[in-house]
């Protein structure tokens, strides 16, 4: 099996992230001068994380204890006119053995609108955009903006992170505004970045897979605002096919459909968020051994989070997946493949708490009690029979912004 390495970064990527460290310090000590003129706008953040684990490996070599998760971004945008903007971001990310923290841009795009109406705007957004997945996945990179140190794992796998976080291509969005209602529509269109991570998932890492996008990624999201964000409502899609070929099996091809269903709640010092997935997966082309294998992952996560003090926030978070909606304890699929059950589904009761002693500066730290293996990495895992059922998972993270 072929393992993404975690190797040292090269010394123009060094030079990259250092550039991005010196420039953290840019808004503040330019402010009067740079920024006075607010067409151009900075920010970056720079995260770190501690992950513990009893057993299994998860960013790292986390059984023994692991720092192997850190982001580092900054972004830019420059303001032409009310109607037209650009920006962009570079990003490094080290996430155990799925992400070595090679700079690489995140996003950069042209943002076009216009105002037709006093209630209606439309826009066209072109480059590589992020995609409107969920409630989080635009800004899943940033501490401050996730609802935990990681992301719920039912909806956002970081193990197939790039596939979903954003395409090469464009979106056309509108939207409507009467009284307390806020209506966004998003529709996009690109061909999407894929990498080993992604193989490795939809394809069992002993058959070597090499992918490739067979047409275009399509997609978009409806949400839908009450009374300035207190309730948000959301229906996703994106759905792509990936050509296939491996060292066992004829070329084939697979099928992805994912749609996400949205709902938050907010009240005071009070945030309720839950969502849903459904994936459908569909096989064709590789034979009798793969194309029987059809199957609709699907998951979910209920979460609440309560603001004790301006500096102080306590969340509760469970979240369940599953590799067939229809074998919910994966006996089913054990007995077909051969694996253990707990490697065709997950449980996850996660307890945090978020501190954030000054304006720039946040810190966190979760426990969580979990029941399955299905949101592991086959890179840092490669024989799922070696993983253990029933483990627990603790993290620190410290983070700041600009």
């Amino acid at each position: 099996m072929i393992r993404l390495g975690r190797s040292p970064l090269n010394k123009s990527a060094y030079r990259c992230l250092l550039g991005l460290l010196c420039l953290t310090w840019l808004p503040v000590q330019a402010e009067d001068e740079m920024l006075q003129d607010r067409r151009f706008q900075m920010h970056g953040f720079l995260t770190q994380a501690y992950v513990q684990t009893t057993d299994n490996r998860f960013f790292g070599d986390s059984e023994d204890g692991s720092f192997e998760f850190r982001e580092l971004g900054i972004n830019g945008s420059f303001r032409f006119n009310p109607d037209f903007m650009a920006s962009a971001q570079l990003l490094s990310r080290v996430a155990g053995d799925m992400y070595d923290g090679s700079p690489a841009v995140d996003f950069a795009q042209l943002d076009y609108s216009t105002q037709i109406s006093e209630r209606d705007r439309l826009g066209v957004i072109l480059g590589r955009t992020k995609n409107p997945l969920g409630l989080y996945n635009e800004t899943r990179d940033v501490a401050a903006t996730r609802p935990g140190i990681f992301m719920p794992q039912a909806i956002y796998w970081d193990r197939v992170r790039n596939m979903v976080l954003s395409n090469d291509g464009g979106q056309l969005y509108a939207e409507h505004l009467q009284g307390p209602h806020r209506f966004n529509l998003q529709l996009m269109a690109g061909k999407t970045p894929i990498d080993e991570n992604v193989e490795k998932s939809y394809l069992q890492p002993q058959l070597d897979a090499s992918m490739d996008q067979d047409g275009l990624t399509l997609g978009g999201r409806l949400l839908y605002e009450w009374d300035g964000g207190r309730i948000r409502l959301a229906l996703s899609n994106v759905s792509l096919s990936l050509d296939s070929t491996t060292n066992a099996l004829p070329p084939g091809s697979v099928g992805i459909d994912v749609w996400i269903l949205s709902a938050q709640y907010n009240e005071g010092p009070w945030r309720l968020t839950a969502e849903y997935i459904q994936q459908p997966i569909d096989y064709q082309g590789f034979g009798d051994f793969l194309d029987s294998a059809d199957t609709t992952l699907d998951g979910y996560y209920l979460q609440g989070d309560y603001r004790l003090h301006d500096d102080w926030e306590l969340l509760l978070r469970y979240e369940e997946s599953h590799y067939d909606k229809h074998d919910k304890d994966g006996s089913r699929n054990s007995q077909a493949t051969g694996l253990q059950p707990g490697f065709f589904y997950s449980k996850l009761w996660t307890a945090g708490l978020l501190w954030e002693p000054k304006e720039r500066w946040m810190m966190r730290a979760e426990f969580s009690r979990v029941e399955g293996t299905i949101f592991l990495s086959n890179l840092e895992n490669e024989n799922p029979n070696e993983t253990v059922r029933d483990w627990n998972l603790f993290s620190l993270l410290i983070s700041y912004s600009f």
